[in-house]
C-alpha cells in the first residue's frame, strides 16, 4: 500500500468517525426534543397496512441509513443528521459572509471594467458621428442567491436539521388517523397519544394508540340509473371489468375509487363517449344496519355544451362518422405558397399561425376481402407528405367502427411513433346523431439530416473512444421509410488472447494504449408492414415493420485482423405502445454473417498450434453462419406508470446451418474435416439467451435491482467443439461479474492459474449469472451503488485443455459470487460510472480456499505440486499464480442493466 493511499484512508477514517461521534442533539435548543421516533399501538386484528398508516403521521423522525424494524423498534444510522450537526453553524454563515464580500469585490471590478469598456465605445461612436452604441453588459456575480460553499452544500443540502417535536403536528396526525381509518372501513375509531421524553437525552418518542372498533362492511351494492344503455354496459362490466367489488366486502374507499375509476375506462371503452369518473358516485347508508351497509352507485346525467349553456343528453352507443387528417406543411409544394395561396386569397399568415391546407383527397382501401373501415379523408397542400396508407394505418377510430376510449390514446401513441411528426393533436367534435368526427393535426419533420455521434466506449472493461457520421432519412419514398447510413470507426484496448503469467502488467499495457482499430460502413432500412404485403391487408394491432441491414466491420489488433460481413433481413411486431417487440427473420436469407481472420502473427500462429486446442482453433476460424431461424421477443411492463416495479424480459434464439447441411450433405470435407457453403466453412448451432430484469423504485431515487441471466448454444456437427466466437458466453467484467477481470471467469472449475497456456478471454456455451445492486442518491450529481454479482459458464463437450469446464449436474456448486461498491456520475447526456468490485467465492480454487475468508494453503499447495522449487530454492508458484481474490476497478458508460 503506497503513502498517498494510507493517507487517503486515514482521512476517511478520521471524518467518519468525527461524524459517527457528534451528539446528535446539539443543535435541538433547550426545552425542546428531537423527535426520535413515532410508534404504533394497534391491535393485532385490525386490518390495516402499517406502513400505510405511518406515511399519514405528519411529522416524521430524521432521515435513518439502512433502516429496519425488529418488534417495532427502528434501527439505523441517522448519517444526515449527523452530518449536519459535525458542520459548525457559525463557521457555515462565516463562509457565506466572506463569499459575499468577495462577490461584491469581484462586481465592483466587473462594474469598473464595464463603466471603462462603454466610456471607450461612446468615445469611438461620438468620433464616427453615430448616436448610439451597443452597450457592454458584463454578469455580475449573484450575491442575493450566491452559490453554496462546500461547508453549506454538505451541511443544508446533504445534511438534515433535527426534527424538533410540534405538539401541533402531533394533534393534526391523530386526525389524519382517524380520517384514514374512517376511509378503510373503522367508522368509529379513536387514537390518543402519549409522548415519553427524555430531558437528559433531549429526545421524544410519540406512541399514537389506536382503538379502531368496528370495522364496517358493504353487503350490497347496486346500481341507480334509468338509462337502460348504461344499465347493460354496467352489467357486462360486472362480469368483464377490472377492480369489480363483489359483496360482501370491507369498506375501503380507495378501492371504491380504483371501481370508479375502472367502470368509467370500462364505459368508454363500450362506446359510451363522454363518460366520465365523475358521473359516477356512491351515497352510503348506514343507519340501522349495525356494522353492515349498503351502496347505491348512482350515474349521472350528462352534460354537454350547447348554445344556450348546458344540455342534458343520455349516454348513447356511438360511432365514429368521419376521419380527417390534416398535413400542415408545405414540404411538398412545388412554388412560392404564401403568394400563391395565401396572398391569392387576401389572407395573412404570421410565424406562429398554423398553416392552412386547400387540397383534399378521399381515402378508401376497400378492394372487396378486407376490412371495410379503412376510409378517411386528406386535407393537405400539393402532394401528399405521408402516404395515405400508412397514416390510416395508425388510426384505430375508423369510420363507421364504434367508438373505443382506448383507441384514442393508441391511435396518438402510433402517430408519434411513427417518427414523422414534430407535433401531433387530434380533436373530437361529437355529432347531434351519437357520432364523432375526429381529426388529426399533423406538422411532419425534416425528413433528412446528417448528424456527427463521438463517445467513450469500454469493451472488454477497457475504455476506448470512437464516432460515427450518419445519414438519415425518415421518410426515404413518403410511406414512413427510415434509412439510416453510417460509418463508424475507433480506436479500442484490448487484452492479449494468451496470458502471459504476468497478467497484470500485459493487461495494464494494453489498458494504457489503443492497440486496436476498428471501423466499417452500415446502412438500414426500415419499413413499415411485412414486405412485400401491403399496409391494407395486416391486422393494426401487430404494427410491423420490415428490417432490412448490411453491415462491415474491420478490425485491426496485434495478433490478427478480423472483418465481419453481416446480411439481415427480418420482420419485427409491436403492440401499440411498444412495450412487446416480436422478431423473426426470414429463413436461410434472414441472418448471414461471413467472418474473417487474416494476416496473424507468427507468433499468434505459433501459440495456436502449441496449444493443440480445436476449442480455440474453432473460435479463431474463418466460418460463415446461415440462419435457419431468428427469434427475438422483448417485454417490459413500463406502461404501467403508476408502478413502483418495472420488470422486463428479453429472449433471443438462434439456429443456423441446418438448411446449409441438407444442401451440402452429399459434399466432400475440406482438409480440416468440415463442409463448405460458397467457399467458406459454415457453423451449425442451436442458441437461447433469456434475461430477466427487475426494477424496485424506493423513496429518494433509491431502488434495488435484480437480473438474472440464463442462456446455453448446442454447437452441431459441422460447427465444431463449440459455438462460433460472437455467440459463445463469457463471465466477468463492468457489466458482468464486477469481482473478476473482464471475460476471466470460468469456464466451471478451470483451473486457470495452473496453466501457462491459459488465454486472457475464456470463452463457453452456458450462462448462468446474476446481480442485486441497491442504487442510491448521494447528490444531484453522484449516485452511489452497493451490488453483488453471481455466476459461471461451462462448455457443452468436454475440452482436455480447460478440464472442470463442461456443465455437470453440479454446475450449482461451481458458481462465483463477488460484492462491491460503486459510483455514478450523471452528466445528463452520459452516466459515468466506477465499480470496485471484490470476489468472494472463486469456484476454480481447491475445496476448503474457494471463500476470501477461508484459509489459502490449498490453492498454494497445488502451486507447489505444479511447479516446485527454483534453482535458488524459492517456490516457483508466487512469479506465476496469480491472486484469485484480486479487487477489481471498473469503468463503465451507463448503468451495468
Amino acid at each position: 500500500m503506497t503513502l498517498r493511499t494510507t493517507l487517503t484512508s486515514m482521512l476517511i477514517m478520521l471524518i467518519l468517525v468525527s461524524i459517527a461521534s457528534c451528539n446528535i442533539t446539539r443543535n435541538v435548543p433547550e426545552g425542546k426534543y428531537l423527535l426520535k421516533s413515532n410508534k404504533l399501538d394497534l391491535p393485532k386484528k385490525t386490518k390495516v397496512d402499517e406502513d400505510e398508516l405511518r406515511n399519514v403521521i405528519r411529522q416524521r423522525p430524521n432521515h435513518r441509513a439502512l433502516e429496519f424494524r425488529v418488534k417495532g423498534k427502528v434501527f439505523g444510522i441517522r448519517t444526515k443528521l449527523r452530518v449536519y450537526n459535525s458542520i459548525d453553524s457559525t463557521k457555515a454563515a462565516e463562509d457565506r459572509k466572506r463569499r459575499f464580500k468577495r462577490y461584491r469585490k469581484v462586481n465592483r471590478r466587473r462594474l469598473d471594467r464595464q463603466k471603462r469598456i462603454n466610456d471607450r465605445r461612446i468615445e469611438r461612436a461620438l468620433d464616427k458621428g453615430k448616436t448610439t452604441y451597443k452597450p457592454k453588459d458584463i454578469q455580475l456575480k449573484d450575491t442575493v442567491n450566491p452559490k453554496s460553499t462546500l461547508r453549506n452544500k454538505i451541511k443544508y443540502e446533504f445534511g438534515e436539521p433535527p426534527k424538533i417535536l410540534d405538539t401541533t403536528t402531533v394533534k393534526v396526525s391523530r386526525e389524519q388517523l382517524e380520517l384514514f381509518l374512517e376511509k378503510k372501513g373503522y367508522f368509529n375509531a379513536k387514537v390518543r397519544s402519549e409522548i415519553n421524553d427524555s430531558i437528559k437525552k433531549k429526545t421524544a418518542v410519540v406512541t399514537y394508540i389506536i382503538e379502531p372498533n368496528e370495522l364496517y362492511y358493504v353487503d350490497s351494492m347496486y346500481l341507480v340509473t334509468s338509462n337502460s344503455v348504461v344499465e347493460a354496459a354496467y352489467e357486462k362490466y360486472l362480469k368483464e371489468g377490472n377492480n369489480v367489488l363483489e359483496t360482501p366486502f370491507r369498506y375501503d374507499t380507495e378501492k371504491l375509487g380504483d371501481m370508479r375509476k375502472s367502470l368509467s375506462s370500462f364505459m368508454r371503452n363500450k362506446s359510451l363517449y363522454g363518460f366520465r369518473e365523475s358521473y359516477v358516485n356512491y351515497e352510503v347508508d348506514t343507519i340501522g344496519k349495525g356494522t353492515q351497509i349498503h351502496v347505491a352507485l348512482k350515474i349521472s346525467e350528462r352534460k354537454v355544451d350547447d348554445k344556450d349553456g348546458l344540455d342534458s343528453k343520455p349516454f348513447d352507443y356511438t360511432k365514429v362518422n368521419k376521419v380527417y387528417f390534416h398535413l400542415k406543411d408545405t414540404f411538398q409544394y412545388d412554388g412560392n405558397f404564401y403568394k400563391e395561396q395565401i396572398l391569392e386569397r387576401g389572407a395573412s399568415l404570421s410565424a406562429f399561425d398554423d398553416i392552412p391546407t386547400f387540397d383534399t383527397m378521399r381515402y378508401d382501401s376497400y378492394d372487396g376481402n378486407n376490412a371495410q373501415f379503412r376510409t378517411a379523408t386528406f386535407l393537405y397542400n400539393e402532394k401528399l407528405t405521408v402516404s395515405a396508407e400508412l397514416l390510416e394505418f395508425q388510426n384505430y377510430l375508423e369510420e363507421n367502427n364504434y367508438y373505443k376510449g382506448e383507441y384514442v390514446s393508441q391511435s396518438y401513441s402510433r402517430l408519434l411513433q411513427t417518427g414523422l411528426f414534430q407535433s401531433v393533436q387530434y380533436e373530437i367534435i361529437e355529432n347531434e346523431d351519437y357520432s364523432i368526427d375526429v381529426h388529426y393535426y399533423l406538422v411532419p419533420q425534416k425528413k433528412q439530416r446528417f448528424s456527427f455521434e463521438p463517445k467513450g466506449t469500454h469493451s472488454n472493461s477497457f475504455l476506448g473512444v470512437a464516432a460515427s457520421v450518419n445519414y438519415i432519412n425518415k421518410n426515404l419514398f413518403h410511406g414512413g421509410e427510415r434509412l439510416k447510413v453510417s460509418f463508424s470507426g475507433g480506436f479500442e484496448s484490448q487484452p492479449p488472447v494468451f496470458d502471459d503469467n504476468q497478467e497484470e502488467t500485459a493487461l495494464n499495457e494494453e489498458a494504457r494504449s489503443f492497440n486496436t482499430i476498428e471501423f466499417g460502413p452500415s446502412v438500414m432500412l426500415d419499413v413499415p408492414g411485412l414486405f412485400p404485403v401491403k399496409l391494407s391487408k395486416l391486422s393494426k394491432r401487430q404494427n410491423p415493420h420490415t428490417t432490412y441491414s448490411i453491415a462491415y466491420n474491420f478490425q485491426m489488433r496485434p495478433e490478427f485482423d478480423r472483418q465481419v460481413l453481416q446480411l439481415n433481413y427480418l420482420w419485427k411486431f409491436y403492440d401499440v405502445f411498444r412495450t412487446q417487440v416480436f422478431t423473426v427473420s426470414i429463413p436461410f436469407i434472414g441472418g448471414v454473417q461471413f467472418v474473417s481472420i487474416r494476416n496473424m502473427t507468427d507468433d499468434f500462429i505459433n501459440r495456436l498450434e502449441e496449444q493443440n486446442d480445436l476449442f480455440l482453433e474453432n473460435a479463431y476460424s474463418n466460418q460463415s453462419i446461415w440462419k435457419d431461424l431468428k427469434v427475438s421477443y422483448q417485454w417490459t411492463n413500463q406502461e404501467i406508470r403508476e408502478s413502483d416495479f418495472l420488470f422486463s424480459y428479453r429472449a433471443d434464439f438462434d439456429m443456423a446451418g441446418m438448411l446449409v447441411s441438407l444442401l451440402t450433405q452429399n459434399q466432400p470435407e475440406n482438409e480440416e474435416g468440415y463442409k463448405e457453403f460458397v467457399g467458406l466453412r459454415y457453423s451449425q448451432f442451436i442458441r437461447l439467451d433469456n434475461e430477466f430484469r427487475l426494477h424496485h423504485f424506493l423513496e429518494n431515487e433509491n431502488s434495488m435491482n435484480y437480473r438474472l441471466q440464463i442462456g446455453g448454444g448446442l454447437p452441431i456437427g459441422n460447427n465444431g467443439p463449440n459455438l462460433p466466437f460472437d455467440y459463445s458466453f463469457s463471465a466477468g467484467g463492468s457489466n458482468d461479474n464486477r469481482g473478476f477481470r473482464a471475460r476471466s471467469l470460468g469456464p466451471g472449475t478451470y483451473k486457470y492459474y495452473l496453466d501457462t497456456n491459459r488465454t486472457v478471454t475464456e470463452i463457453a456455451d452456458i450462462r448462468l449469472g446474476g446481480s442485486v445492486e441497491y442504487r442510491f442518491r448521494i447528490t444531484d450529481l453522484i449516485k452511489g451503488a452497493v451490488f453483488s454479482d453471481f455466476g459461471n459458464i461451462w462448455t457443452v463437450n468436454e475440452d482436455e485443455n480447460r478440464v472442470g469446464g463442461q456443465i455437470s449436474k453440479d454446475f450449482y456448486k461451481e458458481l462465483s459470487l463477488s460484492g462491491g461498491l460503486g459510483l455514478r456520475f450523471d452528466l445528463s447526456f452520459l452516466i459515468l460510472r466506477f465499480d470496485f468490485g471484490i470476489p468472494l467465492r472463486n469456484p476454480a480454487l481447491p475445496k476448503g480456499a474457494q471463500w476470501i475468508f477461508q484459509d489459502s494453503d490449498p490453492y498454494i499447495q497445488e502451486g507447489k505440486d505444479i511447479w516446485g522449487k527454483g534453482s535458488d530454492g524459492e517456490y516457483l508458484y508466487k512469479d506465476l499464480m496469480p491472486n484469485p481474490f484480486q479487487p477489481q476497478f471498473h469503468i463503465g458508460i451507463g448503468y451495468p442493466f
